[in-house]
């Protein structure tokens, strides 16, 4: 079983399943912290609806002389794909040698939490003597909505609690909804007193908390438990209390969720054990704990959808924009359902807040929309449910969809205006100003009439194919021609008229001098006025391609293969330099060199493995791997390398799509019905004599392959084993091909 450990600062960890997340630091405690709802994004979560602040234990040791007061803290934390533990021991604990370790986990399908604390007595240090202690743990009740839950007329109540002391539970209910929790324990309490009594960490709200007091006495070398239940509902009481039943079973929670944790994980298994790189046992747990990000990422809200969200804890909804990353990656760890759940409800939202085409930017657990789209995000979602249908063979969902996507293309080509092949509107990069014609959505829009052209053949709408398919040669050529900077060796960030750029000067100025960028400044400065001056009696208006910050995006040509082989050689070997790649990976702007994030470092992995350059797009994903654990154990952080979420979903693309796509060259086509390998290993993959490296168990059309690439004899063999309905075009250069068909039926 995975596992990841650390000496407790304040970084944060989750606990969850579809419907319920807690989020708190690894210190054991629950600081107040949050963007969008300010302080407020921690604690215990049923989406869309808050359920606890959090819950904090207070023992004091009556036989020490050095009595322990205040609300403790962790020193080791242990992180698990299932569970988190918190051990808290030695100086944390005062003069006590009582040694206290919190378990919690959050059962598959039931809304509600278990915390189990087990206080032990080593008998090393009792020096033959027993403990008396006195424990006190305080639960903080906050039931409130999610984020812009005023949007939806939904407002926030003062909570109500109430100690049941015949069941031995605590009920709160909020005066305003139908919002409820209940808290329980496995052992009868002294007392409990409700009121507004606060933890260590102080948050503003209509709350109230409950505190149970226990005493307990432990003789040398005993254990004793208490396990803690919390449920909740934002349906009726009545859900409530279902919940907390099935919470309180003696059913194997733990074992199972352990077990169907380790299924996934044992699918798309990344074998280096040949391999000469002495790093390799650790890519492959990292390998296996991104699949694992994936589930606690994953949400369910009835009434609204399944999907899988951005990222942990400032964006636990979904996007349109991250799941056309995300959603590359996990079909191929063969989590086909959950994109197939995300993709529906992307779609099911976007009939809903446009109808139009327009595929949505955001969608809040509580069903609001607060960003409609952005120009790109259409164009994506295209190019995305062709490649899922492509490793999936899922006809079904092209057609779904099928009616809405023409909308879509249609949608797309009216935002360019002028007839040059390039929308206009906000790419991914969303800087204030920057809703021009942008090389994001010039490429992605490009690949979406192609893709789209694809989906009507293979559904039979033949009428739709050849217009889109010729308009995708013709945009293809515009961003080769027109967004290309011949001098600089780099794709542009944007297309726009010297007009257009002089309304946007303050921001783009303002970008450059941040970067302490004198030189680019006056660069810039010049070529505006020089092209300002060529338009004659355009005024400023004729349209050029310019470099300005050097965004990651001006990679999304190769990203997408569709830059001239010329052009990506040599905007590629540039950007593998110091001018755009730091400790972390790709800096998200090249002018900046500041900060990287796993999407600007994993989409110039993609762009450098699609162009055979596959020891570069190794050293990206080694740099991105590199802040593996840098925040929270386990994890992977937005932000490089331990700021922002600390995990985040579109991680899956840049780690995952290099090495099933390109380094093994695993590379679907359910159209044709036939599967292309081509594998490209990285120097430090490849195996020692006598040894080998696979990618084993890959779920792809209706089955699986596996691929082992073995050194023997001084030459390289490539074994295929296909358990697929399909046929295998191995492309192996310089490799013996030994292929193995063994459909299961």
């Amino acid at each position: 079983m995975l596992h990841a450990e650390s000496n407790c600062t304040r970084p944060k960890y989750v606990c969850g399943n579809e419907r319920i997340k807690l989020v708190g630091a690894i210190d054991g405690g629950f600081p107040d912290f949050g963007h969008h709802l300010e302080k407020e994004m921690g604690g215990l979560w049923l989406y869309p609806v808050k359920l606890l602040d959090g819950f904090w234990m207070r023992v004091t040791d009556k036989d020490s002389q050095g009595l322990v007061d205040g609300y403790m803290t962790a020193g080791e934390f242990h992180n698990y794909p299932h569970k988190n533990v918190f051990v808290y021991s030695g100086s944390t604990m005062g003069h006590t040698p009582v040694v206290i370790t919190r378990s919690q986990m959050i059962p598959d399908g039931i809304a509600g939490l278990k915390v189990t604390y087990d206080f032990f007595l080593p008998k090393e240090s009792a020096q033959g003597k027993g403990r008396r202690l006195a424990a006190d743990f305080l639960f903080r009740i906050n039931l409130r909505p999610d984020w812009l839950a005023e949007n939806m007329d939904v407002e926030d109540g003062r909570d109500i609690l109430e100690w049941d002391e015949k069941d031995h539970v605590v009920r709160g209910k909020d005066e305003k909804n139908s919002w409820h929790v209940m808290i329980g324990s496995s052992e009868k309490f002294s007392g409990c007193v409700t009121g507004n009594e606060f933890g260590p960490e102080i948050t503003e709200s209509l709350g109230g908390s409950c505190r149970m007091s226990r005493e307990l006495c432990l003789e040398p070398g005993e254990h004793k438990q208490i396990t803690f239940y919390v449920a909740g509902s934002f349906c009726s009481g009545q859900d409530c209390e279902e919940q907390y039943r099935q919470l309180c079973s003696e059913t194997d929670f733990e074992g199972e969720k352990a077990s169907r944790l380790e299924r996934l994980t044992e699918q798309t298994r990344l074998d280096l054990g040949g391999c000469t790189f002495a790093g390799s046992r650790k890519l492959e747990e990292i390998f296996d704990w991104i699949k694992i990000h994936t589930d606690w990422l994953t949400l369910k809200v009835d009434g609204i959808g399944r999907g899988v969200t951005a990222g942990i804890p400032e964006y636990v909804w979904w996007f349109g924009c991250d799941s056309c990353y995300a959603l590359q990656g996990m079909m191929m760890q063969g989590q086909f359902e959950l994109c197939r759940d995300t993709i529906r409800l992307i779609l099911e939202y976007s009939k809903k807040y446009n109808g139009n085409g327009k595929i949505i930017h955001e969608l809040l657990p509580n069903g609001f929309c607060p960003n409609t789209g952005n120009t790109q995000e259409t164009a994506h979602f295209i190019i995305l449910l062709w490649e899922y249908y492509q490793w999936t063979g899922d006809k079904e969902i092209l057609s779904e969809c099928f009616d809405y996507i023409r909308m879509g293309v249609k949608w797309l080509k009216d935002q360019d205006e002028d007839g040059d092949f390039f929308p206009t509107g906000y790419g991914i990069i969303e800087i204030a100003g920057l809703n021009m014609e942008m090389i994001d959505t010039a490429v992605y829009t490009c690949c979406a009439y192609r893709c789209f052209g694809r989906i009507a053949e293979t559904l039979g709408q033949s009428g739709d194919v050849k217009a889109w398919m010729e308009l995708a040669d013709q945009a293809q050529k515009a961003v080769n021609e027109k967004l290309w900077a011949e001098e600089e060796g780099l794709f542009c960030d944007c297309f726009a008229s010297p007009l257009k750029i002089s309304e946007k000067r303050d921001i783009i100025l303002d970008r450059m001098e941040q970067a302490g960028e004198k030189e680019a400044k006056e660069r810039f400065l010049q070529l505006l006025a020089q092209r300002c001056e060529s338009g004659g009696e355009n005024g400023g208006q004729q349209e050029y391609g310019w470099v300005l910050n050097k965004n990651w995006v001006i990679n999304v040509p190769m990203e997408m293969g569709i830059a001239d082989r010329n052009k990506a050689e040599r905007a590629l070997e540039r950007m593998d330099t110091a001018e755009f790649v730091g400790e972390c990976g790709m800096y998200l702007e090249g002018l900046l060199k500041g900060a990287a994030m796993t999407i600007s470092t994993g989409v110039m992995a993609v762009a450098q493995a699609r162009y055979g350059h596959a020891d570069r797009a190794f050293s990206l994903i080694e740099r991105m791997f590199g802040t593996f654990g840098a925040a929270t154990p386990g994890s992977i952080s937005e932000m490089s390398p331990d700021y922002g979420c600390f995990v985040q979903a579109w991680t899956a693309y840049g780690a995952v799509v290099p090495v099933v796509k390109y380094f093994f060259g695993i590379q679907p086509d359910a159209a044709e019905g036939k599967i292309r390998i081509a594998p490209m290993l990285p120097k430090a993959f490849e195996p020692a004599e006598g040894k080998s490296c696979g990618l084993e168990r890959v779920r792809v059309l209706d089955g699986e392959i596996s691929i082992r690439i073995r050194r023997e004899n001084g030459r390289s063999v490539c074994e295929v084993e296909n358990q697929t309905s399909a046929q295998v075009d191995a492309e192996c250069s310089g490799m013996e091909v030994r292929l193995t068909n063994s459909l299961k039926k």
